[in-house]
């Protein structure tokens, strides 16, 4: 795939995930890592970017709700770490907002398929834990 028919990517926010997410990208041929930062500094940046198709909400989860919104509202699909929002009533105004927009937005932990993960659903599907009522 050439470089121009690539996915304009940004992440917004610089913790932890970040990492894992920025080693990631590569790993997916349809990305174009178009720069990394934190909500505080450039956002607006990212926002008045053209080339920038697909935000990666990795802020801090009482900040996904802005960010994530911020981002819809300047035509940008919006992929968040978990939780999408802290409320379900904002998730929902979220949601609305890429239906509106025409655009996409997801939200799903990044870790499921690592190995704590995996390691659990093992066990679980081995009764190796007795019997569990909720996880």
């Amino acid at each position: 795939m050439g470089e121009e028919n690539r996915v304009g990517t940004a992440i917004v926010g610089c913790g932890y995930v970040g990492s894992f997410y920025c080693s990631a990208i590569p790993q997916h041929p349809i990305l174009r890592l178009a720069g990394v930062t934190d909500r505080n500094e450039s956002l607006d940046d990212v926002l008045n970017d053209g080339s920038v198709e697909l935000v990666l909400n990795l802020t801090n989860p009482k900040s996904h709700f802005a960010v994530s919104q911020a981002c819809l509202e300047a035509g940008k699909n919006v992929y968040s770490e978990k939780p999408l929002a802290m409320t379900f009533a904002e998730a929902q105004q979220l949601v609305k907002l890429a239906e509106e927009k025409g655009l996409y937005i997801a939200s799903a932990p990044s870790r499921v398929l690592a190995e704590t993960a995996q390691t659990v659903r093992k066990a679980l599907r081995e009764k190796a834990v007795g019997t569990v009522h909720g996880v």
